[in-house]
Protein backbone atom coordinates (compact mmCIF):
# COMPACT_ATOMS: atom_id res chain seq x y z
CA UNK A 1 0.00 0.00 0.00
CA UNK A 2 0.89 3.79 -1.18
CA UNK A 3 3.09 4.76 2.63
CA UNK A 4 2.30 8.68 3.13
CA UNK A 5 4.09 11.03 5.55
CA UNK A 6 1.98 14.30 6.38
CA UNK A 7 4.15 17.47 6.96
CA UNK A 8 2.56 20.51 8.60
CA UNK A 9 4.82 23.72 8.10
CA UNK A 10 3.91 26.27 10.66
CA UNK A 11 5.58 30.07 12.00
CA UNK A 12 4.59 30.96 15.48
CA UNK A 13 0.65 29.54 15.49
CA UNK A 14 0.92 26.55 18.60
CA UNK A 15 -2.76 26.67 19.16
CA UNK A 16 -3.44 26.16 15.45
CA UNK A 17 -1.10 23.51 15.79
CA UNK A 18 -2.45 21.72 18.35
CA UNK A 19 -6.10 21.92 16.73
CA UNK A 20 -4.28 20.13 13.40
CA UNK A 21 -2.70 17.65 15.08
CA UNK A 22 -6.23 17.06 17.44
CA UNK A 23 -8.12 16.44 14.05
CA UNK A 24 -5.58 13.97 12.72
CA UNK A 25 -5.41 11.90 15.64
CA UNK A 26 -9.01 11.03 14.73
CA UNK A 27 -8.21 9.91 11.30
CA UNK A 28 -9.40 6.29 10.23
CA UNK A 29 -6.58 5.89 9.10
CA UNK A 30 -3.19 6.70 10.34
CA UNK A 31 -0.54 8.57 7.99
CA UNK A 32 3.01 6.33 8.41
CA UNK A 33 4.85 9.68 9.11
CA UNK A 34 3.51 13.34 10.71
CA UNK A 35 5.91 15.58 10.79
CA UNK A 36 5.68 19.03 11.69
CA UNK A 37 8.47 22.03 10.28
CA UNK A 38 8.32 25.43 12.59
CA UNK A 39 9.97 27.74 11.51
CA UNK A 40 9.28 30.04 14.54
CA UNK A 41 11.66 32.11 16.93
CA UNK A 42 10.48 30.64 20.30
CA UNK A 43 10.20 27.55 21.64
CA UNK A 44 6.23 26.96 21.79
CA UNK A 45 5.26 24.32 19.12
CA UNK A 46 8.65 22.66 19.91
CA UNK A 47 7.51 22.06 23.60
CA UNK A 48 3.74 21.10 21.56
CA UNK A 49 5.01 18.61 19.64
CA UNK A 50 7.44 17.16 22.27
CA UNK A 51 3.93 16.29 24.32
CA UNK A 52 2.50 14.49 21.23
CA UNK A 53 3.42 10.90 20.53
CA UNK A 54 4.12 9.62 17.24
CA UNK A 55 5.10 13.72 15.83
CA UNK A 56 8.50 14.60 14.87
CA UNK A 57 9.77 17.72 15.22
CA UNK A 58 12.17 19.42 12.27
CA UNK A 59 13.18 22.78 12.24
CA UNK A 60 13.25 25.52 9.68
CA UNK A 61 16.52 28.22 10.63
CA UNK A 62 15.39 30.30 7.89
CA UNK A 63 12.42 31.77 9.95
CA UNK A 64 9.46 34.08 8.83
CA UNK A 65 8.38 33.85 4.73
CA UNK A 66 10.29 30.64 4.09
CA UNK A 67 6.93 28.29 3.60
CA UNK A 68 8.40 26.60 0.68
CA UNK A 69 11.58 26.05 2.73
CA UNK A 70 9.65 24.39 5.67
CA UNK A 71 8.31 22.15 3.24
CA UNK A 72 11.47 20.87 1.12
CA UNK A 73 12.79 20.01 4.74
CA UNK A 74 10.06 17.97 4.90
CA UNK A 75 10.25 15.95 2.21
CA UNK A 76 13.69 15.97 2.93
CA UNK A 77 13.00 15.02 6.77
CA UNK A 78 10.73 12.12 5.72
CA UNK A 79 10.63 8.69 3.60
CA UNK A 80 7.25 7.50 2.32
CA UNK A 81 5.99 7.38 -1.43
CA UNK A 82 3.73 10.20 -1.01
CA UNK A 83 4.51 13.95 0.75
CA UNK A 84 1.02 15.13 1.94
CA UNK A 85 1.21 19.15 2.96
CA UNK A 86 -1.24 20.44 5.51
CA UNK A 87 -0.96 24.42 6.63
CA UNK A 88 -1.05 24.71 10.38
CA UNK A 89 -5.34 26.08 10.11
CA UNK A 90 -6.50 22.81 7.82
CA UNK A 91 -8.39 20.32 10.32
CA UNK A 92 -8.73 17.18 8.35
CA UNK A 93 -11.98 15.35 8.64
CA UNK A 94 -11.62 11.26 9.61
CA UNK A 95 -11.79 9.92 5.83
CA UNK A 96 -9.50 12.26 4.55
CA UNK A 97 -6.08 10.06 3.76
CA UNK A 98 -8.15 7.00 2.99
CA UNK A 99 -9.78 9.57 0.02
CA UNK A 100 -6.43 11.24 -0.50
CA UNK A 101 -4.39 8.32 -1.13
CA UNK A 102 -7.05 6.25 -3.13
CA UNK A 103 -6.43 8.02 -6.90
CA UNK A 104 -2.45 6.88 -6.11
CA UNK A 105 -3.63 3.75 -7.53
CA UNK A 106 -2.91 4.94 -10.55
CA UNK A 107 0.56 4.95 -11.41
CA UNK A 108 -0.55 8.41 -13.73
CA UNK A 109 -1.30 10.10 -11.11
CA UNK A 110 1.53 12.46 -9.27
CA UNK A 111 -0.49 14.67 -7.34
CA UNK A 112 -3.66 14.58 -5.56
CA UNK A 113 -5.68 17.52 -4.11
CA UNK A 114 -8.97 17.58 -1.71
CA UNK A 115 -11.22 20.00 -0.87
CA UNK A 116 -10.87 23.45 1.72
CA UNK A 117 -13.92 24.57 3.07
CA UNK A 118 -14.19 27.89 4.87
CA UNK A 119 -17.62 28.87 5.33
CA UNK A 120 -20.77 27.50 3.75
CA UNK A 121 -21.10 30.60 1.92
CA UNK A 122 -17.87 29.87 0.07
CA UNK A 123 -19.36 25.95 -0.47
CA UNK A 124 -22.56 27.35 -2.43
CA UNK A 125 -20.09 30.13 -4.51
CA UNK A 126 -17.96 27.41 -5.78
CA UNK A 127 -18.45 26.32 -9.52
CA UNK A 128 -17.42 22.34 -9.46
CA UNK A 129 -17.17 23.00 -13.39
CA UNK A 130 -14.12 25.34 -12.97
CA UNK A 131 -11.34 24.15 -10.04
CA UNK A 132 -7.97 24.88 -10.03
CA UNK A 133 -7.56 25.82 -14.06
CA UNK A 134 -5.45 27.63 -15.57
CA UNK A 135 -7.12 30.58 -17.98
CA UNK A 136 -5.57 31.58 -21.41
CA UNK A 137 -4.83 35.32 -19.91
CA UNK A 138 -2.76 33.44 -17.37
CA UNK A 139 -5.43 33.80 -14.12
CA UNK A 140 -5.79 30.54 -12.34
CA UNK A 141 -9.09 29.71 -10.73
CA UNK A 142 -9.86 28.53 -7.65
CA UNK A 143 -13.07 26.74 -6.42
CA UNK A 144 -11.23 24.44 -3.68
CA UNK A 145 -14.72 24.08 -2.00
CA UNK A 146 -16.61 22.57 -4.92
CA UNK A 147 -17.96 19.22 -4.63
CA UNK A 148 -17.70 17.92 -8.37
CA UNK A 149 -19.05 14.53 -7.68
CA UNK A 150 -16.18 12.63 -8.64
CA UNK A 151 -12.34 12.49 -8.81
CA UNK A 152 -11.29 15.18 -11.50
CA UNK A 153 -8.41 16.47 -13.17
CA UNK A 154 -7.09 19.98 -12.57
CA UNK A 155 -4.36 22.19 -13.55
CA UNK A 156 -2.98 23.09 -9.99
CA UNK A 157 -3.71 22.86 -6.29
CA UNK A 158 -4.20 24.60 -3.24
CA UNK A 159 -1.43 24.18 -0.55
CA UNK A 160 -3.75 23.87 2.95
CA UNK A 161 -4.69 20.45 1.20
CA UNK A 162 -2.15 18.74 -1.45
CA UNK A 163 0.08 15.74 -1.93
CA UNK A 164 2.77 14.69 -4.41
CA UNK A 165 4.18 11.59 -5.23
CA UNK A 166 8.10 11.46 -4.33
CA UNK A 167 9.12 10.10 -7.27
CA UNK A 168 7.14 12.63 -9.51
CA UNK A 169 8.40 15.24 -7.24
CA UNK A 170 11.76 14.30 -7.51
CA UNK A 171 11.37 14.15 -11.79
CA UNK A 172 10.72 17.91 -11.92
CA UNK A 173 13.20 18.64 -9.63
CA UNK A 174 11.44 19.35 -6.38
CA UNK A 175 10.10 22.70 -4.64
CA UNK A 176 10.76 26.22 -6.22
CA UNK A 177 11.83 28.67 -3.55
CA UNK A 178 11.84 31.33 -5.41
CA UNK A 179 8.01 32.48 -4.09
CA UNK A 180 8.94 35.26 -1.08
CA UNK A 181 6.92 37.31 0.95
CA UNK A 182 3.59 35.47 1.82
CA UNK A 183 4.80 32.29 -0.56
CA UNK A 184 1.66 33.26 -2.75
CA UNK A 185 1.72 30.90 -6.00
CA UNK A 186 4.28 28.09 -4.50
CA UNK A 187 1.78 25.45 -4.76
CA UNK A 188 0.26 26.04 -7.74
CA UNK A 189 4.01 26.02 -9.14
CA UNK A 190 4.24 22.41 -8.22
CA UNK A 191 0.84 21.22 -10.04
CA UNK A 192 1.46 23.45 -13.06
CA UNK A 193 5.05 21.75 -13.15
CA UNK A 194 3.63 18.11 -13.09
CA UNK A 195 1.47 19.10 -15.41
CA UNK A 196 3.73 19.71 -18.15
CA UNK A 197 6.14 16.86 -17.00
CA UNK A 198 2.99 14.13 -17.81
CA UNK A 199 1.89 13.51 -14.56
CA UNK A 200 -1.95 14.00 -13.93
CA UNK A 201 -2.79 16.27 -11.20
CA UNK A 202 -6.39 15.05 -9.65
CA UNK A 203 -8.59 16.63 -7.25
CA UNK A 204 -10.15 14.73 -4.79
CA UNK A 205 -13.76 15.66 -3.52
CA UNK A 206 -13.82 13.59 -0.59
CA UNK A 207 -10.18 14.49 1.12
CA UNK A 208 -11.80 17.27 3.01
CA UNK A 209 -10.39 19.82 5.30
CA UNK A 210 -11.96 22.50 6.83
CA UNK A 211 -10.00 25.36 6.93
CA UNK A 212 -9.60 27.98 9.88
CA UNK A 213 -7.97 30.74 8.03
CA UNK A 214 -5.22 32.79 10.50
CA UNK A 215 -3.53 35.74 10.04
CA UNK A 216 -0.55 36.00 7.93
CA UNK A 217 2.95 36.18 9.88
CA UNK A 218 2.92 40.25 8.84
CA UNK A 219 -0.67 41.81 8.49
CA UNK A 220 -4.08 40.70 7.76
CA UNK A 221 -5.19 38.16 4.81
CA UNK A 222 -6.07 40.01 1.66
CA UNK A 223 -3.94 43.20 2.50
CA UNK A 224 -2.19 45.54 0.55
CA UNK A 225 0.93 43.39 1.16
CA UNK A 226 -1.05 40.39 0.40
CA UNK A 227 -1.95 41.90 -3.11
CA UNK A 228 1.36 42.86 -3.50
CA UNK A 229 2.88 39.44 -3.16
CA UNK A 230 -0.01 37.49 -5.41
CA UNK A 231 0.43 39.41 -8.35
CA UNK A 232 4.32 39.88 -7.85
CA UNK A 233 4.47 35.98 -7.36
CA UNK A 234 2.06 35.41 -9.94
CA UNK A 235 4.34 36.74 -12.62
CA UNK A 236 7.13 34.57 -11.40
CA UNK A 237 5.20 31.76 -11.83
CA UNK A 238 3.78 32.65 -14.82
CA UNK A 239 7.61 33.43 -15.90
CA UNK A 240 9.29 30.99 -14.81
CA UNK A 241 6.88 27.53 -15.43
CA UNK A 242 6.01 28.66 -18.94
CA UNK A 243 8.56 31.13 -20.36
CA UNK A 244 8.60 35.09 -20.53
CA UNK A 245 7.40 34.62 -24.09
CA UNK A 246 4.38 32.88 -23.47
CA UNK A 247 0.92 33.85 -24.21
CA UNK A 248 -0.18 34.21 -20.11
CA UNK A 249 2.77 36.47 -19.69
CA UNK A 250 1.76 38.91 -22.29
CA UNK A 251 -2.12 38.28 -21.16
CA UNK A 252 -1.54 38.83 -17.90
CA UNK A 253 -0.74 42.08 -17.42
CA UNK A 254 -3.86 43.67 -19.56
CA UNK A 255 -5.95 41.30 -16.73
CA UNK A 256 -4.39 42.96 -14.38
CA UNK A 257 -4.81 46.74 -15.89
CA UNK A 258 -8.42 45.93 -15.92
CA UNK A 259 -8.89 45.21 -12.75
CA UNK A 260 -6.75 48.44 -11.29
CA UNK A 261 -8.53 50.25 -13.64
CA UNK A 262 -12.04 48.67 -12.13
CA UNK A 263 -11.02 49.69 -8.57
CA UNK A 264 -10.90 53.47 -9.31
CA UNK A 265 -14.27 53.59 -10.56
CA UNK A 266 -17.22 54.86 -8.92
CA UNK A 267 -20.58 53.59 -10.42
CA UNK A 268 -23.68 55.58 -9.69
CA UNK A 269 -25.74 52.32 -9.25
CA UNK A 270 -23.83 51.53 -6.58
CA UNK A 271 -24.72 54.29 -4.10
CA UNK A 272 -22.11 56.28 -4.92
CA UNK A 273 -24.34 59.43 -5.82
CA UNK A 274 -25.78 58.87 -2.33
CA UNK A 275 -22.50 58.93 -0.24
CA UNK A 276 -21.29 61.59 1.45
CA UNK A 277 -18.28 63.44 -0.15
CA UNK A 278 -15.36 62.32 2.99
CA UNK A 279 -17.13 58.46 1.82
CA UNK A 280 -16.75 58.77 -1.73
CA UNK A 281 -12.66 60.54 -1.01
CA UNK A 282 -12.20 57.58 1.44
CA UNK A 283 -13.21 54.66 -0.91
CA UNK A 284 -11.59 56.57 -3.77
CA UNK A 285 -8.20 56.33 -1.65
CA UNK A 286 -9.19 52.52 -1.02
CA UNK A 287 -9.30 51.84 -3.98
CA UNK A 288 -6.58 53.41 -5.71
CA UNK A 289 -4.34 51.95 -3.01
CA UNK A 290 -5.70 48.15 -3.93
CA UNK A 291 -4.74 49.21 -7.66
CA UNK A 292 -1.03 50.39 -6.51
CA UNK A 293 -0.64 47.47 -4.68
CA UNK A 294 -1.58 45.22 -7.93
CA UNK A 295 0.35 47.44 -10.64
CA UNK A 296 3.71 47.44 -8.01
CA UNK A 297 3.52 43.33 -7.55
CA UNK A 298 2.80 43.12 -11.27
CA UNK A 299 5.98 45.33 -12.18
CA UNK A 300 8.17 44.02 -9.42
CA UNK A 301 7.03 40.26 -10.28
CA UNK A 302 8.10 41.20 -14.02
CA UNK A 303 11.51 42.20 -13.19
CA UNK A 304 11.90 39.08 -10.72
CA UNK A 305 10.83 36.86 -13.72
CA UNK A 306 13.52 38.60 -15.87
CA UNK A 307 16.61 38.72 -13.53
CA UNK A 308 15.40 34.43 -12.89
CA UNK A 309 15.77 34.37 -16.23
CA UNK A 310 19.11 35.63 -16.10
CA UNK A 311 20.47 33.92 -13.13
CA UNK A 312 18.66 30.36 -13.69
CA UNK A 313 18.59 30.10 -17.26
CA UNK A 314 15.67 29.23 -19.61
CA UNK A 315 12.44 27.36 -18.51
CA UNK A 316 13.72 24.01 -17.03
CA UNK A 317 12.52 21.18 -19.67
CA UNK A 318 10.38 19.32 -18.02
CA UNK A 319 11.38 15.58 -17.69
CA UNK A 320 8.45 13.31 -19.58
CA UNK A 321 7.25 10.79 -16.69
CA UNK A 322 7.61 6.65 -17.09
CA UNK A 323 5.26 4.49 -15.23
CA UNK A 324 8.33 3.27 -13.96
CA UNK A 325 8.90 6.40 -12.22
CA UNK A 326 5.84 5.64 -9.90
CA UNK A 327 6.96 2.80 -8.10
Amino acid sequence: MTSVAVIIATYRRPGDVARCLDALSALTVAPDELVVVDASPDTETRELVASRPGVRYLRNEAGMGTLPTSRAIGIRGTTSDVVAFLDDDSNVRPTWLVNLRAPYDDPHVGAVGGRVINSPEEVAAADPTQIGRLLPDGRLTGNFAADPGGVVDVDHLLGANMSYRRTALESIGGIAEIYPGTSAREDSNLGLRMNRAGWRVVFAPEAVVDHDAGEYAKGKRFDRRYQYYTQRNHMVLLGRVFGLGSSYVRRYPLVVAREAAGRLRSHPDDGAARRSPYRRFRDLAAGATRAGADLAGLVAGTGAAIGLRLRLGGVPKPARRTVSDAR
